[in-house]
């Protein structure tokens, strides 16, 4: 019966978002409408589908389960996923807009002159993107898996081959519409479930936060708050903290708005809107722990991933469970097609027509931008299968912390500090990239599930501190004591 409601919703919701699919695609003309979205929106719809994209699989189903997995350690992840915002519209709203074009690169290229700060850029995107969109492909693979009972590698492999038609069909333009839809019914869905969820539990807010966790006997299930040590939670909270200020789908964003006032108001609606769904996720949260119970009732292969379509079940039974799961895949394709989108103009526009042809001639653009989107989509796939038991907020976690080190000290280095060389940027950029490579690969999350022992090299999840930290030194360090024959570009244009 399950299966029934859930296959009738996806068909009232799936033909009009293909059809939008369609249709954004034939109106695709000019290079601003294919990586801006012809820069058409206001501050309120760009707030809204800048909410849209950042309310992805981590925020609806990690978060949740991390709560009942690990207890108030699970609000590290709702703090720190919005703590972000606030910097991003104080620091960079205004800036980014007035220098950008596109992308980020363009930003670093209105900075430097040295071509290869356009490479390091677009090296610093792709982890971003592919993690990224590895956890969204995990969260509706469980999703999916949940509602029909395929085999999970089953199941991605249909999402990957829908993934790659995605790339090679969608556009901003359908993105930026379907988040605006998303950020409404998202909102929406969650207020729903949490007054039900109260009206179930018949408990005031101070009963529901005075529950007597009982973690301290439980340590933290697979995937959940389990790095015991003070500096591995604070990496953790840096990767949260800065890892917004350079997601690249996030920046795009601002470039959809024609002016700086706009993009400002942008941001200021985001922050508002993804201020209160993280509220009402702390909420959930706590109501899974008084609803749901002992968390090793909850324990299935999925891990912690499907706590939040327990609680939907549980409070409105099979058809609120039906229509959550549908909303939710609706959420994570269009949180994809941005991505998807995101890693592919690194290549296509900032490195391809910047470098190689020197921007000349746009439509040629488009042949690799279906390669490099493929690419993105394969490797997302990779490692979905590696991680298929991971808590997705853990692998946004793990973007975040690419993005942390990367993009955030090159991002921040080329707007405020003018002392700031190509040759730094330059070295810094690919110190912090390959600091965090060798982390995460040596860490638990790659050498720690092919090894089968659960042990690793470098003990910590989330590398940031370390890898941010290298970043910042040698671009300081390199900035300070390397100094070639002055070129243009080493200070602000």
């Amino acid at each position: 019966m399950l299966m029934s409601n859930t296959a009738l919703y996806f068909v009232l919701t799936a033909l009009p978002l293909m059809i939008l699919m369609i249709w954004s695609a034939n109106r695709i003309r000019t290079a601003a409408e294919f990586y801006a979205a012809g820069r058409e929106y206001g501050g309120l719809r760009n707030g809204l589908a800048i909410t849209g994209d950042y309310l992805s699989a981590a925020s609806l189903l990690g978060i949740t389960g991390l709560i009942l997995f690990s207890g108030y350690s699970g609000l590290l992840y709702a703090v720190g996923f919005f703590s972000g915002w606030p910097i991003i519209l104080i620091l960079l709203a205004d800036k980014l807009r007035t220098i950008g074009h596109f992308t980020l690169a363009d930003v670093l290229k209105s900075r430097f002159s040295d071509p290869r700060i356009v490479l390091v850029a677009t090296l610093g995107y792709f982890p971003v993107v592919v993690i990224y969109l590895s956890a969204q492909l995990v969260a509706m693979t469980w999703l999916l898996n949940y509602i029909f009972g395929v085999k999970y590698e089953i199941v991605l492999a249909g999402l990957t081959g829908v993934a790659l038609v995605t790339a090679l069909t969608g556009r901003m333009i359908f993105s930026s519409r379907a988040q605006m839809i998303k950020a409404g019914l998202v909102m929406t869905l969650m207020l729903s479930m949490t007054l039900l969820a109260f009206d179930r539990a018949s408990s005031s807010l101070s009963e529901l936060f005075s529950i007597d966790i009982w973690f301290a006997s439980n340590p933290p299930v697979n995937g959940a708050v389990s790095e015991d040590s003070p500096l591995a939670l604070f990496s953790l909270g840096i990767a949260l903290i800065l890892g917004p200020v350079g997601l690249p789908h996030v920046m795009s964003r601002f470039f959809s708005v024609a002016d700086e006032r706009r993009a400002r108001m942008s941001v200021f609606y985001a922050t508002g809107m993804i201020g209160i769904f993280y509220i009402l996720i702390i909420l959930l949260g706590f109501l899974t722990v008084h609803l749901l119970g002992q968390p090793e009732a909850s324990v299935t292969a999925a891990g912690s991933n499907l706590v939040l379509v327990r609680l939907a079940e549980l409070i409105g039974g099979e058809f609120l469970a039906a229509v959550l799961v549908a909303i939710l895949v609706v959420v994570l394709f269009s949180v994809m097609t941005s991505l998807i989108l995101t890693g592919s103009s690194a290549f296509s526009h900032d490195w391809y027509a910047r470098t190689v042809i020197g921007g000349s001639k746009r439509w040629n653009e488009r042949h690799l931008h279906r390669l490099a989107s493929s690419v993105t989509v394969v490797f997302a796939a990779s490692l979905a299968l590696l991680w298929q038991t991971e808590n997705v907020a853990n692998l946004v976690g793990l973007a975040f912390a690419f993005s942390a080190s990367v993009n955030v000290p090159l991002l921040l280095g080329a707007l405020y500090c003018d002392r700031l060389t190509s040759a730094g940027a330059l070295s810094g950029g690919l110190a912090g990239l390959s600091a965090t490579l060798i982390a995460v690969i040596t860490g638990p999350l790659i050498w720690g599930n092919l090894s089968g022992s659960g042990e690793s090299f470098f003990s910590w999840r989330h590398p940031a501190l370390f890898s941010l930290s290298v970043a910042v030194l040698v671009m300081w360090f390199v900035s300070r004591w390397y100094h070639p024959s002055r070129r243009e570009g080493d200070s602000d244009k």
